[in-house]
């Protein structure tokens, strides 16, 4: 099975200008993806939480799958994503706060001693856009820390270049929605993948395909103006897989949907310029016709 290993990272002052593959699949082919941790490429010790100097937002890329051309949705399958070392999280502006989470048991644990499940999820994944776009994260995805791209579902984003360029990482050892700090339980990781042509769903902007449900998730920098986007959106997919028209769609989707949060987390900041530079990420989930 081919390996990206995480050697092969897209630095931040280089996010969306790196056209030269990394690594090339075909269709359906299963890969493996290496990631780093967003503060050491792997938290192995207390001391790595808190590095003198990170690679901040690092996600290994692009890889180019054979087939795809411009406008073709992708299905990218997550079958499996495997932490590497253990996690941190906290305040990321501030390294004083930031925590060592040790990971074991099948569970991320936190001081005081707590713990959750280990509920690994890939927060930062896109396709390269073909010039300038409206922000990170945005049509083509990104940083949209949304929980649900995780294994067992399938995250479709449309190609703006010839074999897509996916690029992913910040893993996630377990996040709850709207990511309320700015960091869940950030780790290294290895993520199993395939892709496939979606022809069935077609969506614009980012979708998330769950065994029972679907997500359209949409990116702006007003929430009000996400929440709506991500709402005519999945009456667009309802509609266009069930037959019915758009209005009746709608009127499903608003009824039934239910409105989840990706990354919302500048709204509990005190950054004044937060809201005009960071796009909301908002989902609507709807159940998939039985």
């Amino acid at each position: 099975m081919k390996r990206l290993t995480r050697d092969h990272t897209v630095p931040c002052d280089r996010r969306y200008q790196v056209r030269q593959p990394a690594l090339e699949v075909d269709l359906a082919e299963s890969f493996l993806v290496e990631t780093i941790n967003f503060r050491t490429p792997v938290i192995r010790t207390a001391a790595d939480a808190n590095p003198p100097v990170y690679r901040e937002r690092e996600e290994t890329g692009p890889i180019f799958v054979r087939g795809i051309e411009p406008g073709d949705v992708l299905a990218i399958h997550i079958q499996s994503i495997e932490p590497e070392g253990h996690a941190s999280g906290g305040w990321w502006h501030d390294p004083k706060v930031n925590s060592f989470l040790p990971i074991h048991g099948g569970r991320v644990h936190f001081p005081g001693g707590l713990s959750a499940p280990l509920a690994m999820m890939i927060g930062d994944i896109y396709l390269t856009p073909a010039g300038p776009i409206g922000g990170n994260p945005w049509d083509n995805g990104g940083n949209m820390d949304f929980k649900d791209v995780a294994a067992g579902n399938s995250l479709l984003l449309r190609a703006e270049l010839p074999g897509g360029l996916l690029v992913l990482g910040d893993l996630h050892a377990c996040q709850g929605d709207g990511e309320v700090l700015g960091l869940g339980a950030e780790c290294a990781g290895l993520v199993q993948l395939s892709v496939t042509k979606d022809t069935t769903y077609l969506p614009q902007r980012p979708m998330v395909l769950k065994p029972a449900s679907f997500v359209a998730i949409a990116c702006r920098r007003d929430y009000a103006e996400a929440r709506d986007l991500a709402a005519r959106d999945a009456a667009a997919i309802l509609a266009r897989i069930t037959g019915v028209t758009e209005a009746e769609a709608f009127l499903y989707c608003t009824t039934v949907g239910d409105l989840r949060n990706g990354a919302v987390w500048v709204m509990g900041k005190a950054e004044p310029q937060g809201p005009q530079r960071t796009p909301r990420v908002v989902g609507l989930e709807v159940p998939l016709p039985q």
